[in-house]
């Protein structure tokens, strides 16, 4: 049984959370709640949980701080979602900076749950069949081998999940490591590596013309094209759209 960690201010929504978990999804339970990040985080030493979710807006620390201190623990990788608003929705994209792997919106959706842990689910899964079958080299690579062989892969896998824990499974390397040989060989952090190439793959096919924005979204492996027009406007300036248009004229 897979173990979860919820935290969030408002105890409607964490009544909501759990609700949902226990009635519709297998193979995970909420094994705790917290009401603040500092408290998210003690709760998170004690049990190592599986998944966590997180606000992102609360007082005093947001969703952010807790997503980036789980991913510097190199022995208790988990998969981190951030639960935002609408009007929040910034800090959605800052969640993914720091290793996120999916977010909801409030009001949170028994539907969008389930969906969610199913692909949560298979990520796991794959995780330890990479942990039962690790990489084999006659000798280890260097960092910048390392680098090379992973975006090698993440270009050929673009439509897949390469979220910073399905890489560092496949890899058996840790987060802060990945981040470290990121930022020394390619000047950015992994997960800004992703983002840039997947913006830059996303102009390509929106200059052809030939596909709907829905299809580049799935090509490059966004979860729904709300979330991939998002990214792609915090990122360009403008909206797919808006980019497809400007480039026609």
């Amino acid at each position: 049984m897979y173990k979860v960690l919820l935290v969030d201010d408002e105890p409607a929504i964490l009544e909501a959370e759990k609700r949902a978990i226990d009635q519709r999804i297998r193979d995970f339970e909420v094994a705790a709640e917290a009401y603040s990040v500092d408290r998210g985080i003690e709760i998170f030493n004690e049990i190592h949980p599986d998944v966590v979710l997180t606000d992102m807006k609360m007082p005093r620390k947001s969703g952010i701080e807790l997503i980036k201190y789980i991913g510097s623990q190199e022995d208790k990788p988990a998969v981190c979602i951030a639960v935002s608003g609408y009007s929040d929705f910034h800090y959605v994209h800052d969640a993914f900076m720091y290793g996120g792997f999916d977010y909801l919106l409030k009001p949170i959706e028994p539907a969008k749950i389930e969906e969610l842990f199913g692909r949560i689910r298979q990520l796991l899964l794959s995780m330890r069949n990479d942990a039962d079958s690790p990489i084999i080299t006659t000798e280890k690579p260097s960092g910048k081998e390392l680098v090379a062989m992973i975006e090698h892969y993440v270009r050929s896998h673009l439509s897949e999940d390469n979220s910073i824990i399905r890489i560092c499974g496949r890899y058996t390397i840790s987060q802060p490591y990945l981040s470290r040989i990121f930022k020394k060989y390619k000047n950015c952090t992994y997960n800004e590596y992703i983002i840039n190439l997947k913006i830059s793959e996303a102009k390509k096919l929106l200059e052809r013309h030939d596909c709907l924005i829905g299809e580049v979204a799935e090509t490059l492996g966004f979860t729904d094209q709300f979330y991939f027009s998002k990214v792609f406007k915090n990122s360009v300036g403008c909206t797919p759209r808006e980019y497809r248009k400007k480039f026609s004229e």
